[in-house]
């Protein structure tokens, strides 16, 4: 086995080896060479140098995307940037392959970085993958645990979970009233930074705002998600924020603005929704449930700190 950096001569066996490690998950969107370079290739931080790819006899058998990348979120400063591991591709039945690319990827980071190292976690945001790979908010579900077994044998402790929630939209849902009198203001997310922007880049994340006496006391943030439905069959909405003023909840305003979303995704054509929410939050995940989602599966962001980087 050898190692090579990122060339497009690549790009078709790196999509074969993506496509057979999510044959079986249905909210990993069939990869394309078309959809790599739109949407990961194309962003100004993208590094060819760190993308690791494992070759055997001239087919590629797995790869790694080692990063600095900028923070994405709007509460984040998207000037900085942060050493992570965004992608692991690798054959489930070759742990060895994955172990290997996750300390070449380790050691590409190593020479630009000290701290820790985040791998395909939500710390810092989502520069890479995001409305690829489970949703609007990417980690490492565990419906693969080939690559928790690769990452946690080269030293990465779990860090952070929450729970991919899932359901179908065989109908546009009722609209919920809230017991507060509200109006709404929809229209695109307006990215907090650069960096934000380009982790959204090929897709239009819209942002949904109730207000209560022209005071703005919830929002939720969704966006459509297309490149699923070739295994869905239909589009999927994507819900990537839901937040209620404290002194607020209780007052069905989180479920009045995850109707609204959602009947609006419908009418633009999704059939499926999808949300990552903090495993603590039972509030959420109950308003989820009444709309049809069910867990789907735990998503776990794994670090390394710097004192485990001895032991690769």
């Amino acid at each position: 086995m050898r190692f090579a950096s990122y060339d497009p001569q690549h790009l078709a066996g790196m999509c074969a080896c993506y496509n057979l490690q999510a044959a079986g998950e249905p909210h990993i969107a069939p990869l394309t060479p078309e959809l790599f370079a739109q949407l990961v290739e194309a962003k100004t931080y993208f590094d060819p140098s760190g993308l690791i790819i494992a070759c055997e006899g001239g087919d590629v058998v797995g790869w790694v995307h080692a990063c600095m990348g900028p923070a994405s979120e709007p509460w984040q400063d998207g000037s900085v940037r942060f050493a992570r591991l965004s992608m692991l591709v690798c054959p489930a039945e070759r742990p060895e392959v994955g172990v290997a690319l996750v300390r070449e990827g380790t050691a590409w980071l190593a020479e630009r970085a000290g701290g820790d190292v985040e791998a395909m976690h939500c710390g810092h945001g989502y520069p890479f993958y995001r409305g690829l790979w489970m949703g609007g908010e990417p980690m490492n579900p565990t419906s693969l645990p080939h690559l928790h077994l690769a990452l946690g044998s080269a030293g990465y402790r779990t860090d952070v979970e929450s729970v991919f929630m899932a359901g179908q939209l065989p109908s546009p849902p009722e609209v919920v009233t809230s017991a507060l009198e509200l109006t709404f203001e929809e229209g695109p997310a307006e990215p907090a930074h650069a960096a934000m922007r380009e982790s959204w880049v090929g897709f239009a994340p819209m942002r949904l705002r109730a207000l209560h006496r022209g005071v703005r006391i919830g929002e939720i943030g969704w966006v459509l998600l297309p490149h699923v439905a070739p295994k869905l069959g239909a589009p999927c909405v994507g819900i990537w924020s839901l937040g209620v003023n404290k002194e607020d909840r209780g007052k069905w305003v989180a479920s009045a603005l995850v109707s609204r979303a959602l009947a609006e995704a419908y009418r633009l054509g999704a059939r499926f929704g999808s949300v990552g929410t903090q495993v603590w939050n039972f509030p959420a995940q109950r308003t989820y449930a009444k709309f049809g989602f069910r867990p789907h599966s735990l998503m776990i962001g794994r670090k390394l700190s710097p004192e485990l980087r001895s032991d690769q």
